[in-house]
């Protein structure tokens, strides 16, 4: 008797993978976060980035190396943020333990403070494999798209055609943008190569977030 079973298997290619995780407690600490950036907003253009992006508006933007400030609050974050990204970088490569000790993660980081109106149009990061978001404050805004994230699609073309064959493809097939709406506490990571935008902001209270670029470097090289 012929067996006449098809032997098939589908293959994730090309899926994006994106870390969401939460501190379990954090409204001590956004509190403490909330203030110090509100109070460094306060002095004006001293702790602002120099570079005007005509990418943001009603945004301000800190310095890049908020990670290395040295007051308890921000360690705490870091540290949170550091360990998160650095078990997620394991897991997706599958490093030994030894494999990683051997890396040092470098970082750019900042606080961004968002008033009502202020929004940043479609950007990605260059010069970084890996990038977070981290919410101290959502803000308060009354709909679903204010202050939202939208990452975008980054396979050109994939939605050229829709049809019933492919429009309720599940992840991590599925096709089209992907919004996101942070929440107290949260951090996530993503590719630095996605594009993203964050829609208009239309809270009274700030939203305050803390972002960062990172890539990793081998302290010591392996003999040729």
């Amino acid at each position: 008797m012929t067996d006449n079973t098809v032997q098939a298997q589908v293959f994730p290619l090309y899926a994006v993978p994106m870390l969401q995780c939460q501190i379990a407690d954090a409204s001590r600490l956004n509190v403490e976060l909330s203030s110090l950036f509100l109070r460094l907003e306060s002095y004006g253009d001293k702790h602002r980035d120099p570079i005007q992006r005509d990418t943001q508006y009603g945004i301000f933007e800190s310095h890049f190396f908020l990670h290395q400030r040295q007051e308890l609050a921000i360690k705490e974050l870091f540290g949170f943020l550091r360990a998160s990204l650095l078990t997620f970088i394991q897991g997706m490569n599958q490093y030994t333990d030894a494999e990683m000790a051997n890396f040092e993660l470098d970082m750019h980081s900042w606080f961004h403070i968002t008033r009502k109106g202020g929004f940043q149009s479609l950007h990605n990061h260059p010069n970084a494999s890996w990038s977070a978001i981290y919410c101290v404050d959502p803000g308060d805004g009354a709909t679903p798209e204010s202050g939202a994230v939208r990452f975008h699609d980054p396979r050109t073309g994939c939605d050229m055609y829709r049809d019933p064959a492919v429009e309720r493809l599940q992840s991590p097939y599925r096709i089209g943008p992907w919004q996101l709406n942070h929440k107290p506490g949260q951090m996530i990571a993503f590719p630095s190569y996605l594009l993203h935008e964050v829609f208009p902001y239309t809270g009274e209270r700030p939203r305050i977030v803390v972002a960062l670029n990172a890539w990793c470097r081998r302290k010591n090289m392996p003999a040729p």
